[in-house]
């Protein structure tokens, strides 16, 4: 009986060996001896937050050597098709804490404005979570800023007030008419801040009127 259970343990071993294609250190992206979500994700793009966390045992919101090298977590990888990881990875959850504030949004996209902050925010929670930084809708907002090149307010504001009156507006975007200026002004206070002109559709308009 001894015999037969120690044969049996050998073939579990090597079972789990064989299985255990996935090593921690092909997808630590950053050498913390640990996979946070946002590395999953560059390395998985279709892997979701629920596979995620069935590999999390601990639910630290990063998943250890040990957790990785189980049968479950590497049937759960199984499912994926890895894809080439981007030289230009933008790491957001920082200190892995499993949310995403304005200010480490603006650590990867500094024209990130408050109020798409606040659509991202689906709870209203003042933090993004990965449930809502990886909804389509998010990740459709999130590509739009990684495609823009934006003009900084400060190059507009020639009085020094951070805002951008019609005329500032004007002479850095020619031809922009008033209708489409009071689009841009949210509040309509009849000048523009920092959040309003790097709100996407602000930059949609103003693209066609660059000199």
């Amino acid at each position: 009986m001894k015999r037969l259970m120690t044969a049996t343990a050998v073939t579990a071993l090597t079972a789990t060996a064989a299985l255990a294609s996935v090593a921690l250190e092909d997808v630590d992206l950053n050498g913390d001896s640990f996979l946070s979500m946002e590395e999953a994700k560059s390395i998985y793009p279709d892997l979701s937050v629920v596979s995620f966390r069935d590999i999390d045992l601990n639910g630290d919101n990063r998943i250890s050597a040990e957790e990785i090298n189980t049968v479950e977590a590497q049937t759960v990888l199984d499912q994926f098709t890895p894809s080439e990881v981007s030289a230009n990875r933008i790491v957001l959850d920082d200190d892995a804490d499993g949310f995403i504030s304005l200010e480490d949004m603006r650590r990867g996209y500094p024209m990130f404005s408050a109020l798409d902050f606040e659509d991202v925010d689906t709870n209203d929670d003042n933090r993004v979570s990965y449930e809502e930084i990886y909804a389509p809708e998010a990740q459709d907002l999130i590509a739009r800023y990684a495609q823009m090149t934006v003009v900084d307010i400060a190059e507009i504001d020639t009085n020094g007030d951070d805002f951008a009156d019609f005329e500032e507006l004007v002479a850095t975007y020619p031809g922009l008419p008033t209708g489409e200026f009071e689009e841009i002004d949210l509040n309509d206070d009849n000048r523009v801040s920092s959040d309003e002109l790097y709100k996407l559709e602000a930059q949609d308009i103003v693209s066609r009127y660059e000199s």
